[in-house]
């Protein structure tokens, strides 16, 4: 037998079908779920069909909405009728009494004549009649006349009865149009949401939803006379008080008259009465309204956008959106951008889990991608350019009018909240609003276009208005408007991509205004501190180095991707993560793209002359927006590698390695972070490591400082390196072995055992090298001769390291905490030759290393190793691919020759 809880779960599946049920009853032991059916869709091209789902679940949703809409109004007029009804009778009561003070009283006219009768019969008993006795025939009784109290008391009691019977008339006639808004909803779905759809756009124009709104003021206005006639009470009659009275009856049966008029004029028109009812019935003026087949015109357009507005259930928009795969040429969509159709739709696709391989899931991605496919045909009327016919440049136009539609929709919305009285703002807002336009037309080649628009936004002007208006945001120095910050800081994102494609500001130009940014974001952090800032401001930081991506074409082997594209598509991504507050749009995001801006300025130190604060607050930004975003902090090894080599660039361009140390220890630990290994692993490069062994030995603070520390980590991390051309060549340029040598004789021990333990591994170096006649050997052997110890003989250099290792062995306990993972790397190669076990405390400091960085395995020879995340792809000798660039792109620095260096090289597992 079933239980209680399994009968109702029948009965609910029967009353919700087709929906399941999701709906739990905690006091059984079966638990029911309402959950609503797997989604349906439309064949190829029909999503706005007669009977296509869009329509289906429209007729759903307005039947919701309408029934509780038109409920409302019923039940409200229900309340004004039944008041009106009561309010009537008490104020006829008092109407009845003081209308008599409006004319004569008839026991006033009595009292007069029996007074005059009495007087006529006195002097007839008296046998005479006096002249000045008898009644004054001629003179009359004095004329009656009301009081000017008495006709303001009846006119307001008169007027007040009036209103509240009109408003009793207006109710009922009102009651009578929600029976009319809600009838005739039958036939297929596209001819139900049309007809709907008319109608509701008649009630908006005609307003009759503030109509009835009035009705219960007019009550209340009835009430107010009402009380104030009560306060001049007994007033006499005047004729006067017709005149409000007719009015208000004037007023009614106009307003009657109208209602029975008016439809017959507009086919939609939310009024009417039973007589124009009767008439239109007779004269069939209503046929038009049942046409099936839909029109994608202004009323198809208001629909989809009211569905998008008003629904509730997200599967309802979600169809709503999706059925603008079969829009057309003739649809308005300006109507659709105000509720953001296309940023939703791109919100969606990004939002959905690629994990699902369902074919549902593949049929969502497919109308959204359809959908944005046509949005470029969609504006060719509004922008008056040939978009769609290059095949070459469809996927672009999607993408920077998916970008700028964002931007106006945000644009859009901040004047809805804010009147802008400052004409520059107007006149920066107008401009930002047709930064796509400009570029399109460029690509297009329509010559009249883009000389309109790039006179109209001048690009090079604009960055300069924009850059200096979020300065002031950054720095404090105005009252910070969020949303004018998110529309200037993607407006500049934007505007620095189309700059970098054509060439219109020099990157150089471009960088200074990154910076400016990110150096006013540094000074303004205490007076932003807030948290809603903090975790807005990055983000906003990151896009307006998007641009960068551009700059960067040939930095992959096998490259599959427009970086163009690429780089417009990121923009467009993490612009609604900054505009809207959704992280769940980044899911598909490649944080190397995301990261790309703020990593090749770090490695480009000596290019951009970044300071140790601004490195410190790239490097903020980007763990912000990781830490904000929760995407992963793994970036493409290609990408890792190229900075590795631009950073080395740096140092030889730089020549005084020493001053930009710290920065440089930063990036490399920033570049740490964002590896494609798990276990921390670093390439530095040869340059990179000869400073980090440098740095300890030219500072005596101990592990006081961050750059120590970060020295430290580098080392710590990195393997060792062979001899090499480029390493020996490093080492001669920064005088490293005399470094060490002095640094032996230091006042710290630490720094003394760090520099016996590095000039040993130099040592090591030179008599492990397998080619004895190597240029690079005798390079080095030459090198190491400028350390005292080997009294300028080069055979004393396994006498002088087994020094060195006796002495380490003793002092070992002496270094510093940042130093001792890298000096305990070396005190293990060194036992490890001795065939001796590691101490305790050296062997539990060295257990998070990874193994490939323990013992004579972590010798690499850092030129001809290269680092790739997965070990099965080998960068061989095979050809790049070339980039599809447009007019005016270049290269970024060392890009070709840093692919040269792939060439043949070993591979890093």
């Amino acid at each position: 037998m079933c239980t209680e809880s399994q009968r109702r779960c029948r009965t609910l599946y029967r009353y919700y079908s087709p929906f399941f049920v999701y709906r739990t009853f905690l006091t059984d032991k079966y638990k029911c779920y309402l959950a609503e059916a797997p989604q349906e869709f439309d064949e190829k091209g029909k999503e706005l069909g007669p009977d296509a789902q869009v329509w289906k679940t429209y007729v759903r949703e307005a039947d919701q909405v309408d029934e509780e809409l038109v409920d409302g109004w019923n039940k409200s007029m229900d309340v004004i009728l039944i008041f009106a009804a009561l309010f009537s009778a008490i104020s006829t009561a008092f109407v009845i009494e003081s209308y008599k003070s409006l004319k004569q009283d008839p026991a006033d006219v009595s009292s007069q004549t029996l007074l005059t009768i009495s007087q006529t019969l006195v002097f007839i008993a008296n046998g005479s009649q006096p002249l000045n006795a008898l009644p004054n025939s001629e003179t009359g009784v004095p004329a009656f006349e009301a009081s000017a109290k008495d006709i303001c008391v009846n006119v307001l009691w008169f007027l007040s009865l009036s209103l509240s019977v009109a408003v009793s008339l207006i109710s009922m006639l009102a009651k009578e149009w929600c029976l009319e808004y809600m009838a005739g909803r039958t036939g297929p779905a596209g001819a139900q949401a049309r007809r709907r759809q008319q109608r509701w756009d008649g009630l908006v124009n005609w307003r009759m939803r503030e109509l009835i709104m009035l009705l219960p003021s007019l009550i209340h206005m009835s009430l107010l006379l009402f009380a104030i006639g009560l306060c001049v009470f007994l007033w006499d009659v005047h004729y006067g008080v017709a005149i409000p009275v007719a009015i208000v009856t004037a007023f009614a049966a106009g307003a009657y008259l109208a209602c029975t008029v008016v439809p017959f004029l507009y086919d939609y028109c939310p009024y009417g009465t039973v007589l124009s009812r009767l008439a239109k019935q007779f004269m069939n003026i209503r046929s038009q309204s049942f046409r099936n087949n839909v029109i994608q015109d202004q009323v198809t357009a208001n629909a989809l956008k009211w569905m998008i507005m008003h629904c509730e259930t997200p599967r309802s928009i979600n169809i709503a959106l999706q059925s603008l795969a079969a829009a057309d040429e003739n649809l308005p969509i300006t109507v659709l951008e105000e509720c953001h159709a296309w940023a939703m739709i791109k919100q969606r696709m990004e939002c959905g889990d690629d994990s699902e391989q369902s074919e549902q899931y593949q049929k969502t991605t497919e109308l959204y991608a359809r959908a944005l496919e046509l949005y470029p045909v969609q504006r060719r009327k509004i922008d008056i350019l040939q978009y769609g016919l290059h095949d070459d440049l469809q996927r672009e136009e999607q993408l920077v009018l998916g970008i700028q539609a964002t931007i106006r929709s945000l644009i859009d919305e901040w004047r809805l909240r804010t009147n802008p009285k400052d004409l520059e703002t107007t006149k920066t807002l107008n401009q930002c609003d047709v930064i796509g336009l400009q570029y399109l037309s460029r690509a297009l080649e329509d010559g009249h276009a883009a000389e309109i628009y790039n006179r109209l936004i001048d690009p090079a002007g604009l960055a300069e208005k924009l850059v200096s208006r979020l300065e002031q945001y950054l720095k404090g120095k105005v009252l910070f408007d969020l949303d004018m910050y998110r529309i200037l800081s993607a407006s500049l994102a934007f505007l620095l991509c189309c700059n970098a494609a054509w060439l219109d500001t020099d990157e150089s130009v471009n960088m200074k205004h990154v910076l400016r940014l990110i150096r006013g974001y540094s000074s303004g952090l205490e007076r932003n501190s807030s948290k809603l800032l903090q975790q807005t401001i990055p983000p906003n930081l990151v896009i307006v180095t998007l641009w960068i991506l551009m700059s960067c074409p040939n930095i992959e082997e096998h490259q599959t991707y427009e970086p163009r594209e690429k780089a417009l598509e990121s923009l467009w991504t993490t612009l609604m993560t900054a505009a809207y507050s959704d992280n769940s749009v980044l899911k598909h995001l490649d944080t190397t793209f995301l990261a790309h801006g703020m990593l090749y300025l770090l490695a480009n130190i000596y290019v951009y002359e970044l300071s140790p604060e601004d490195c410190k607050t790239i490097k903020t930004v980007l763990d912000q927006i990781l830490l904000n975003t929760g995407l992963p902090t793994t970036i493409k090894s290609a990408f890792h590698a190229y900075y590795i080599h631009c950073l080395s660039h740096n140092l030889t361009a730089a020549g005084n390695c020493d001053a930009i140390a710290p920065q440089v220890f930063r990036t490399v630990n920033s570049l740490q972070s964002y590896s494609p290994w798990d276990d921390n692993y670093l390439l530095p490069g040869s340059q990179v490591y000869i400073l980090a062994a440098k740095y300890p030995c030219m500072t005596d603070d101990d592990d006081t400082s961050l750059a120590s520390w970060d020295a430290g980590t580098i080392l710590a991390y990195s393997p060792i390196p062979r001899c090499s051309p480029q390493l020996v060549q490093a080492l001669s340029s920064s005088n490293l072995i005399t470094h060490l040598s002095n640094a032996m004789g230091s006042q710290n021990p630490s720094t003394q055992v760090f520099a016996k333990a590095q000039l040993w591994i130099f040592i090591h170096m030179s008599m492990c090298e397998a080619d004895r006649t190597s240029p690079a050997l005798t390079a080095l052997e030459a090198e190491l001769l400028k350390c005292p110890a080997l009294k300028n003989n080069p055979e004393r250099q396994e006498v002088v390291a087994e020094t060195l290792e006796t002495e380490l062995l003793t002092n070992i306990d002496k270094v510093s905490h940042h130093l001792e993972d890298y000096v305990y790397r070396i005190l293990e190669i060194m036992l490890k030759r001795r065939f001796t076990p590691l101490p305790q405390a050296a062997d539990s400091a060295l257990r998070p290393i990874s193994k490939r960085l323990r013992g004579v395995e972590s010798f690499v020879d850092y030129e001809t190793k290269i680092p790739v995340a997965d070990p099965n792809q080998c960068r061989s000798s095979s050809r790049i691919k070339s980039a599809k660039r447009i007019p005016g792109f270049r290269s970024a620095p060392y890009a070709g020759e840093f692919l040269e260096l792939f060439r043949g090289l070993e591979v890093v597992n």
